[in-house]
């Protein structure tokens, strides 16, 4: 790891640990150890710092979903693994947007944008996937369900539109409504997956 990266790599944990406000070039500088001089020479000035500890942040995510849907049985479980990981880091990502959307906006755009072009990706390949291994059926428009599924995620750990009943949590209706989704665009076969898995996933499951 060569120093432009120890330093990305560094100041992400403190941007996420401390705040995206609070860290101040002086704060990372003297953390690693280094001028601030070099910090400005390196990156020129906070925003690109900013957004390149954050993309690498989000490149972490994105791969550490990959690794928990890596030996998944099929598609339909790797995809209910991956939307569990999106709600298990959900409180974390909508503090970190916030205050993005809030103090910087220009990284905020850029990261929601570029961040919003690799999750599409991702999505397409799994639905693509689904409909090769006969889970899926092959009439779907599979940029609906892209759109259908990103915005389901968005509405609830990100925007709070989504009026939830009284007693339901987040990751409840969340498992609730991609099941559903899901059920609605799968073969006979993808459909018993998908009940199963909504029985393994779903933490209202335990209760009833």
């Amino acid at each position: 790891m060569d120093q432009k990266e120890r330093i990305v790599a560094q100041a992400m944990q403190m941007f996420v640990s401390e705040g995206i406000k609070s860290v101040r070039m002086d704060d990372i500088a003297r953390q690693l150890g280094v001028s601030k001089r070099t910090l400005y020479e390196l990156f020129g000035d906070k925003e690109s710092l900013l957004y390149l500890a954050l993309e690498h942040w989000f490149e972490c995510k994105r791969l550490e979903r990959e690794r928990v849907s890596a030996d998944a049985e099929n598609v339909l479980e790797a995809m209910f693994r991956v939307l569990g990981c999106v709600m298990d880091d959900s409180e974390s990502i909508q503090r970190l947007l916030g205050n993005l959307r809030k103090f910087y906006p220009g990284v905020y755009g850029r990261l929601l944008r570029e961040g919003s072009s690799k999750s599409r990706q991702d999505l397409r390949s799994m639905l693509e996937r689904g409909i090769s291994d006969g889970l899926f059926v092959a009439t779907i428009n599979i940029d609906l369900a892209i759109s259908v599924l990103y915005y389901t995620a968005s509405a609830i750990t990100d925007r709070k539109d989504l009026l939830l009943p009284a007693g339901m949590s987040e990751r409840e209706a969340f498992v609730q409504i991609v099941s559903n989704f899901f059920r609605g665009i799968s073969t006979p076969e993808g459909a018993r997956l998908v009940d199963d898995y909504r029985k393994r996933y779903d933490p209202a499951g335990s209760r009833r």
